[in-house]
C-alpha cells in the first residue's frame, strides 16, 4: 500500500515553494543542500513532507531530507520506478538505470558519507525501510520510518 501511495504522490507532487527551499537551505550544510536540490522535484517534495513530520533535531532533519538522494543516479520517473520494483520482486535480473534505482540506498549512503553527513542520515539512506541498525538511536529511526511511510 505504501508504494501505491508513493506512486500517486509522485505523480501529483508540486515543486517546493521558495519558502520551503529556504527551510531546506537553513537545515542543511551547503554541500548537502546541493545534493538535496539535485533530486527530482517529486523526490524533493516527498523528502520535505518527511522532514515536516519529524522536524526537531538537526540529525533527524538531515536524515529526512536526504534519505532518497541515491535515486538521483537513476533518474527514473514513477512508471519506470514501479516497473523496476515489480521486475526485481519477480526475481528478474536488472541492469543500467533500473539496477541503479534499486541500489539507491547504498549509493545515497556513499554520497552522504563523502559529504560528511551524520551517521543517522547515512544509515537511514542505506537501510530504510528495515530494522534499526546497531549504534543508531531506535526512537529516531522509528520516527523517520513512520514519517516516511505515512
Amino acid at each position: 500500500m505504501h508504494l501505491i501511495r508513493r506512486f500517486f504522490g509522485f505523480l501529483v507532487a508540486t515543486p517546493l515553494t521558495p519558502s520551503e527551499q529556504r527551510q531546506v537551505r537553513d537545515a542543511l550544510a551547503p554541500g548537502l543542500a546541493r545534493l538535496f536540490f539535485a533530486q527530482r522535484s517529486e523526490d524533493q517534495r516527498h523528502a520535505f513532507v518527511v522532514y515536516e513530520r519529524v522536524e526537531s533535531s538537526a540529525d533527524l532533519a538531515q536524515a529526512a531530507l536526504l534519505h532518497d538522494v541515491g535515486k538521483t543516479d537513476s533518474d527514473l520517473g514513477a512508471l519506470e520506478r514501479s516497473l523496476a520494483t515489480i521486475w526485481d520482486g519477480l526475481g528478474r535480473p536488472t541492469s543500467g538505470r533500473w539496477r541503479s534505482y534499486l541500489a539507491h540506498g547504498s549509493s545515497g549512503a556513499r554520497m552522504l558519507k563523502d559529504l560528511g553527513a551524520d551517521n543517522l542520515a547515512i544509515s537511514f539512506a542505506q537501510d530504510h525501510p528495515g530494522p534499526c541498525p546497531e549504534g543508531i538511536d531506535s526512537s529516531s529511526w522509528c520516527r523517520l520510518e513512520s514519517a516516511d511511510n505515512e
